[in-house]
């Protein structure tokens, strides 16, 4: 199977989606480049969002495409790593008192059925 077919791979660009509609809402519209160099916490940190869910897509489609088991696993666990990047991201805009918090609440559980269907990606992989 094509990884543009898979549901995790599409979840993968949603998040990527979400992301960016968070990250110009909490930092008023600027691009990615600007955010990381923004003296505003909330700005940094959304920018970040933008810059670890491009990883996700990305990402599966190396797995699809790795050579062997080994790779595969290397590849899968810096997917995982992004997706906490992002969970801790949201937090960090929590912290800088963003009181708005239903948009980081929709992307913290689309990473959340994201990690699920890596998972059960991955069970259905081995079985094959």
């Amino acid at each position: 199977m094509k990884a543009y077919q898979l549901p995790v791979y599409k979840k993968a660009l949603e998040i990527f989606k979400i992301s960016s509609a968070v990250s110009s809402y909490f930092s008023d519209n600027r691009n990615v480049l600007e955010m990381e160099i923004s003296s505003i916490p909330a700005h940094n940190y959304a920018g970040r969002l933008v810059t670890e869910s491009l990883q996700l897509a990305p990402g599966i489609a190396g797995v699809v495409t790795a050579r062997s088991k080994e790779i595969q696993l290397k590849r899968i666990e810096k997917i995982r790593k992004a997706a906490r990047r992002i969970k801790s991201n949201c937090r960090n805009i929590e912290i800088t008192g963003i009181k708005e918090t239903e948009f980081l609440d929709l992307l913290r559980r689309e990473i959340h059925h994201f990690e699920h269907l890596i998972t059960d990606w991955l069970h259905h992989n081995q079985k094959n």
